[in-house]
């Protein structure tokens, strides 16, 4: 038995690509599904998940990883770290205990941002989302932040669901609009980790959607400084293309002129120019802050654009 949980441990999956990182309820999970299916080959009585796991962490095989919660206190139900050879210095990465913790989610935003090397700034804090449903347009790109539902009566935080603390930073889960994070990419994080995360140029999108879970607005500026060097454009126009909204269109050509950044030739090119010629016929009647939730006090006529 112990041989068929090795092997179910041994790979990441597209269930759970990060197979060193696991939450209780889903390591309970797995080896109550390897129990059933190979209950006729048991020749004794296989004791229960929780009794495996008490044994997986006596010989060595799982170790508790130091989580906490809010107060300071372990976090309850406890992650693990599976790996027989693990030693303290290989400790998973935020990247990866959050992928092990939520493994259909999605990283994203400030973590996401060191990830692709766009911000020489250590992340505070690491955000991993789950796709949801389109949302009405109306409240989608509005000037105030959002994305998460709060409880009635209560400040809801802007940089979503605190999960946990790892290694004294804040992790946070939060919900996202699928139609607005098309580009989603499995990237190799070692021999047992997949990191399912944004790419690069949606990541400099984020940065435009929702500036302060990315780090604030020097963050976002030196995103996009550096990425106008690392960047697709024909992979970014195609992202606008399918996201289909004007005042993120707006958002991006403005960003390109404040770095002086000339805009490639190409699919990029053609739509920020049509967009110009759109806001030339029908001029807006408010402009928009660059940065949403964040105020803006020079006007950029070109894309009816509040500038910070």
């Amino acid at each position: 038995m112990f041989r068929e949980l090795r092997n179910v441990f041994s790979l990441p999956t597209e269930g759970h690509p990060a197979a060193r990182v696991w939450r209780h309820s889903d390591l309970v999970a797995v080896i109550a599904k390897a129990r059933s299916q190979h209950l006729e080959q048991l020749k004794f009585s296989f004791p229960p998940a929780i009794a495996v796991i008490g044994g997986m962490i006596e010989i060595g095989w799982l170790q508790e990883l130091p989580v906490e919660n809010g107060a300071g206190d372990r976090a309850s139900p406890p992650l693990y770290l599976l790996d027989m050879e693990a030693t303290a210095e290989d400790l998973p990465e935020p990247w990866e205990l959050l992928q092990g913790y939520q493994p259909a989610g999605v990283l994203c935003y400030f973590g996401a941002l060191a990830f692709h090397e766009l911000t020489t700034q250590e992340p505070t804090f690491y955000h991993i989302a789950t796709l949801q449903p389109p949302t009405p347009r109306a409240s989608v790109l509005a000037s105030k932040p959002g994305g998460d539902g709060a409880t009635p009566g209560r400040m809801r935080d802007p940089l979503g669901t605190l999960v946990f603390h790892y290694q004294g930073r804040p992790c946070y889960a939060t919900r996202r609009d699928r139609s607005l994070v098309p580009g989603i990419q499995l990237r190799e994080y070692g021999p047992r980790t997949r990191l399912r995360i944004t790419t690069l140029e949606q990541t400099m999108l984020d940065t435009l959607l929702h500036p302060l879970r990315c780090g604030g607005e020097s963050v976002v500026f030196e995103a996009w400084e550096r990425g106008v060097h690392l960047w697709n454009p024909e992979r970014m126009a195609t992202y606008l293309t399918t996201i289909n909204r004007q005042e993120l269109d707006r958002r991006v050509g403005a960003v390109l002129t404040l770095i002086e950044s000339e805009i490639p030739s190409g699919a990029l090119k053609t739509l920020l120019t049509a967009r110009q010629d759109e806001l030339r016929k029908v001029p807006v009647a408010e402009s928009l802050p660059l940065l949403p939730g964040l105020p803006g006090s020079t006007l950029l006529p070109d894309w009816g654009i509040q500038a910070p």
